[in-house]
């Protein structure tokens, strides 16, 4: 996460003296923030539920394998462990989606309520 700036920094980031440039210049960097927040979230939900596809096409396969193979019964125990797990966490990840998408509204409100007094 990165850093947040004291006022002095802003009024040297934003080019202005007046507190509600700063405000102005805060907000939109945190619009921004938001918007890439939710490309990288996509991103790693797009690739993780692709993974879970892969995997339960390997559970299928391995339901072949002899129970008496203990190395490949193992492994596929493991891989429906590690299945599981990654369920759990492209939940949380879309509850990541929809709290950050939930915010939009209210960082873009930030930015306009300090454009009315441009």
């Amino acid at each position: 996460m990165a850093s947040i700036p004291n006022f002095e920094q802003l009024k040297e980031m934003c080019g202005s003296d007046e507190i509600k440039d700063c405000f102005k210049f805060l907000f939109i960097q945190e619009e921004a923030e938001n918007e890439g927040s939710i490309t990288k979230v996509t991103e790693w939900c797009e690739g993780l539920h692709q993974k879970i596809g892969k995997f339960a096409e390997l559970i299928e396969e391995g339901r072949s394998f002899s129970y008496f193979d203990v190395p490949a019964m193992d492994g596929m125990e493991c891989l429906m462990e590690a299945q599981a797990r990654n369920d759990v966490i492209l939940q949380a990840l879309a509850g990541l989606l929809n709290a950050l998408r939930e915010a939009k509204p209210e960082k873009r409100r930030h930015v306009m309520v300090m454009e009315v007094h441009d």
